[in-house]
């Protein structure tokens, strides 16, 4: 499927759904061609983001040739769970923002915790960390980000294309840990897509809460049909986060990326080399709990790609993918205005993936080496860590149901060096060597009748204690802590329930979920103690004692201890979503996110639970113009656990629109964006700063798209 005067083609899936992107809506001309028929062209107006181009009729047509290569369908997914989100085309381009977790925000089950702008995570159904997995076209992304809330995400949302949120059997492919789920990310819309000529794509974008200024261009430079070559590079500046009540210090990041890939298509096959850099630096502001001035934190990332697809026919399997990286990360943190770092972080990764891809049936292993390195005043030991990992998920229809079956056995070994070992904190003795087999699974059950679908799934998954679990000794400036491992800790297992009720018509579409949690050994890193002025030492310092450690600048000078252990808990939820076309210009939009957290050990509340979400938006469809107004509600949170505050409840008021401009061969895309009308004085209840400032006031955004 190809329109010659874009350049755009791609390959049906199975069913003979396909995606062609960027496209205007107006009247093209679109051409349908497959070995053996006559082409046929269809004249198309496209007015909607999805269209129904109907039956398509093929007359055959005789070729003379000595062989045939029939190509297997390059994309085999299993079936979506209900609750999974995928976004991308026009949904992503009006959502996107810098981070990943603010990109993600009003998604249904989505939340957002934070140190300010520069490093917003986002939090699934409660679940942060490692507790789902993170990943760019299926590996991990290589970055610390799961092991502390002060580590960033190292990706800048203006440089990718799609996010697709993945729960249910269909997760156990990407990892054990997945109980919150999976985000994946992919810089392709279509790894197939070809182009016959140059073609550039930018974006040039401000915000007005940071007095930001992003752009990214990139550039596909096809050497002919089979040698097709992509640049990519952006740059991003943003000055301090600014709040109804004023700026929040020292908060100012910039990002910096680069990126090359070559490819290859040959004729049953294609393979893809990239290289890519990536530096981001940004601040976390002071606090009278920690470092009054703030810290600094400068991350820089290289990633070595590798990927070969070929078409096979084998024992019922069509397609087979290698992929192949080299991440070379590391990270430094230093307090405001000091030349040495007092944090040095490094690691290496090695990944190496295969799959076999069938219509009913996925087959797949992992290689996986890590190095990891800590210096300055963090000592953590350096640590190497192997993962290898089999997996494999089926498909089977039996009568009416849909069933799918996957499982995932995992064996990580830790190994600590202890040739140089110094800890002050944790047991030398128990700095050893520890081994983890993990067995994951998961079975997914679906229905259809008439207008309705009903899935449901139960997983087991297992969660191995990462190295800072098990051996951290040493400060995270920028949450003021000092973190502590458990080398004795065990396996985390969970076990979840989902159950999902769907409703679909020509005008609307219904969503109803609920799922429940349990893990007997969840690991947290919970306060050792909370700083009280009546607890003064003898020489007038206060917080003094064995649950505080003497550092840096504040006015205590003392950082808070925190340390591993394991707890009994529940997480338990509800959402929901509806869908409804009022009219062929009027669409709404409404959902409900709820969560709950259960310490069962202590029988109190799990700390850091999202609050209730509510979430209203109407759009209105006047090609070329579209306009979006949401209204978020926000609940207060008053089921805290151990030293956490309460967080008052609140309500914003957004507004978006996109303008298309076509000229000859050109799309012109321009949205604006305008958060938080009102300047609404708010504070999220999973910041670590909400005792310092609110989030961001007013904010204008506007976003520039070329595609040439």
């Amino acid at each position: 499927m190809y329109i010659e005067k874009f350049s755009i083609g791609t390959a049906s899936q199975i069913d003979g759904r396909f995606e062609l992107h960027n496209l205007p809506y107006d009247k093209v001309s679109l051409t349908i061609a497959m070995i053996g028929f006559r082409d046929v062209t269809k004249s198309l107006k496209l007015d909607e983001d999805i269209n129904d181009i109907g039956k398509v009729f093929m007359v055959t047509d005789t070729i003379k040739i000595e062989e045939i290569v029939v190509d297997a369908h390059h994309e085999l997914q299993p079936k979506s769970f209900s609750s999974n989100i995928y976004i991308t085309g026009g949904q992503y381009h009006s959502n996107l923002k810098s981070s990943l977790a603010s990109t993600l925000e009003e998604e249904t089950g989505l939340s957002i915790r934070s140190m300010g702008q520069g490093t917003t995570q986002p939090v699934l159904r409660g679940y942060s960390g490692d507790r789902f997995l993170l990943t760019e076209d299926g590996i991990t992304a290589g970055d610390l980000s799961n092991t502390s809330i002060d580590h960033t995400v190292s990706m800048d949302m203006a440089s990718y294309n799609k996010v697709r949120v993945i729960r249910g059997p269909e997760a156990l492919l990407y990892g054990s840990n997945t109980i919150g789920g999976v985000i994946n990310v992919s810089r392709q819309i279509d790894s197939e897509a070809r182009f016959k000529k140059t073609s550039l794509q930018g974006i040039l974008g401000t915000e007005s809460s940071n007095s930001s200024l992003f752009g990214n261009i990139v550039c596909y430079l096809p050497l002919n049909y089979k040698h097709q070559l992509r640049f990519s590079l952006l740059n991003r500046n943003t000055g301090d986060q600014i709040s109804p009540i004023g700026p929040l210090a020292n908060t100012a990041l910039s990002n910096l990326e680069a990126t090359g890939s070559y490819s290859y298509f040959g004729e049953d096959y294609r393979s893809t080399f990239s290289y890519g850099h990536l530096a981001m630096n940004y601040g976390i502001p002071g606090s009278p709990e920690g470092h009054i001035s703030g810290v600094d934190i400068e991350m820089n990332k290289n990633t070595q790609k590798f990927n070969a697809h070929k078409d096979i026919s084998f024992m019922g399997f069509q397609t087979l993918d290698i992929d192949q990286r080299f991440i070379n990360y590391g990270h430094t943190e230093s307090e405001k205005g000091s030349l040495d770092p007092s944090v040095i972080l490094d690691q290496q990764i090695f990944s190496l993936q295969n799959i076999l891809k069938g219509p009913k049936l996925h087959v797949g292993s992992l290689f996986q080496y890590r190095n990891f390195q800590a210096g300055g005043f963090y000592w953590t030991p350096d640590t190497k860590e192997l993962n290898i990992a089999v997996f494999g998920l089926l498909e089977r229809e039996i009568n009416e149901f849909n069933l799918q079956i996957s499982s995932r056995t995992e064996f990580i070994s830790i190994i600590p060096d202890v040739s140089s070992l110094y800890v002050s904190n944790v047991d030398s003795r128990q700095v050893v060597q520890r081994d983890f087999s993990i067995f994951s699974a998961g079975i997914g059950v679906f229905r259809n009748f008439k207008n309705w679908e009903f899935s449901f799934n139960t997983m087991l998954t297992g969660r191995a204690p990462g190295i800072e679990d098990l051996y951290s000794d040493g400060p995270h400036l920028g949450t003021y802590a000092y973190e502590i491992g458990q080398p004795t800790l065990d396996l985390e297992k969970t076990i979840g329930l989902e159950a999902s009720l769907e409703h679909h018509t020509d005008k609307s579409e219904i969503r109803l979920s609920g799922y429940q949690n349990f893990s007997p050994n969840y690991h947290i890193s919970s306060k050792m103690g909370e700083c009280e002025e009546e607890f003064v030492d003898g020489e007038g310092h206060p917080c003094a004692g064995a649950d505080f450690i003497e550092w840096g600048s504040g006015s205590s000078g003392w950082l808070y201890k925190y340390q591993m252990q394991g707890l009994r808990v529940s997480v338990y939820g509800l959402e929901s979503e509806l869908k409804y076309k009022l009219t062929n210009s009027i669409n709404l939009f409404g959902s409900i996110s709820l969560v709950r957290g259960k310490n069962l050990s202590d029988n109190t509340h799990l700390a850091y639970m999202p609050p209730d979400k509510f979430l209203f938006s109407t759009e209105l469809v006047l090609n070329p113009i579209t306009a979006t107004l949401t209204l978020k509600k926000v609940s207060p949170q008053e089921r805290l656990g151990e030293f956490e505050t309460k967080t008052d409840g609140y309500f914003l008021t957004d507004i978006s629109g996109t303008y298309i401009i076509h000229s000859s061969n050109i799309i012109h895309k321009i949205i604006f964006r305008i958060d938080n009308i009102f300047d609404q004085e708010y504070y999220n209840h999973l910041s670590r700063i909400k005792s310092i400032m609110p989030e961001k006031g007013r904010s204008i955004g506007i976003q520039y798209r070329l595609v040439f």
